[in-house]
């Protein structure tokens, strides 16, 4: 939600996403944006909800904007628990604003935006770097860039690029949004499409939204039903060749059937 729209930060919280975010950039126009910083600092200097994690999206770094927004997070006592940083282009740009937060904040998490040819060629460094815990993937601005469409063909090699790079590193991949805001259909068969690629989580731009990732997100019941039944094979006899549904199981198959599993419980 942008910045600017205080009324609506406590029901971001409450809409059901994983992550609430308030955004700096691209919602919150140029003469607003010191106005907008203000409710920023009112917001996360004041009593954490329970609920969904709150994330900030702050300027790009090497802007004037940026430089403000970063003065603003060192005068927080706690730091938003994500901060999404747009149109990162190299792992020496996140680590410089680790750098320059750490003296007041040890703990930072940090969602770089991977919008241009430039910051996927750099993908795999920038998910190594320490404070990084997931990666999400800017298509509209990547496209813009590259010069396509936002067909799935289009972006395939992008998204299986920022994929490769997050799994290299371990953290999480995160789709950005699916922008027809009357076709849920059309979002439901995507984030299906994405959750199949590797991606973890879909970045969404209105509530409606929320209900259609996760069930998108989530396994189906016969996929969920399978991998319950290749870790219970596994469980019990561990060490020995598996055979589940008629084919052969060996560890890769089990450590997806592991994960599927443990997602479904919200682990």
């Amino acid at each position: 939600m942008p910045a600017t729209r205080p009324d609506r930060y406590e029901k971001a919280i409450a809409s059901g996403a994983d992550i609430a975010c308030v955004d700096l950039e691209n919602s919150v126009a140029l003469s607003e944006k010191d106005a907008a910083r203000e409710q920023v600092v009112n917001f996360f200097s004041g009593k954490k909800n329970i609920g969904a994690q709150r994330a900030l999206r702050i300027n790009q770094l090497d802007s004037d904007l940026g430089i403000k927004d970063m003065l603003m997070l060192l005068t927080l006592s706690r730091l938003p628990d994500i901060i999404m940083i747009p149109k990162v282009q190299s792992a020496e740009e996140v680590i410089g604003f680790s750098q320059v937060m750490a003296p007041s904040h040890k703990k930072i998490c940090i969602m770089p935006l991977i919008e241009s040819p430039k910051g996927l060629e750099n993908a795999l460094s920038i998910a190594q770097v320490d404070s990084v815990v997931c990666l999400a993937f800017g298509a509209a601005d990547y496209s813009s860039v590259v010069g396509s469409d936002m067909s799935w063909d289009a972006l395939l090699y992008g998204r299986g690029r920022l994929v490769q790079a997050a799994a290299f590193a371990g953290i999480d991949a995160v789709d950005g949004p699916w922008l027809e805001l009357k076709d849920e259909k059309g979002l439901l068969e995507e984030t299906k499409r994405v959750s199949a690629l590797g991606f973890s989580g879909k970045i969404a731009v209105h509530p409606k939204q929320i209900k259609p990732i996760h069930h998108g997100l989530a396994p189906s019941n016969e996929a969920l039903s399978h991998a319950q039944r290749v870790v219970q094979a596994y469980e019990e006899n561990h060490g020995g060749i598996l055979v589940v549904d008629g084919q052969m199981v060996d560890m890769p198959v089990v450590e997806r059937a592991l994960k599927i599993v443990a997602a479904s419980k919200g682990v």
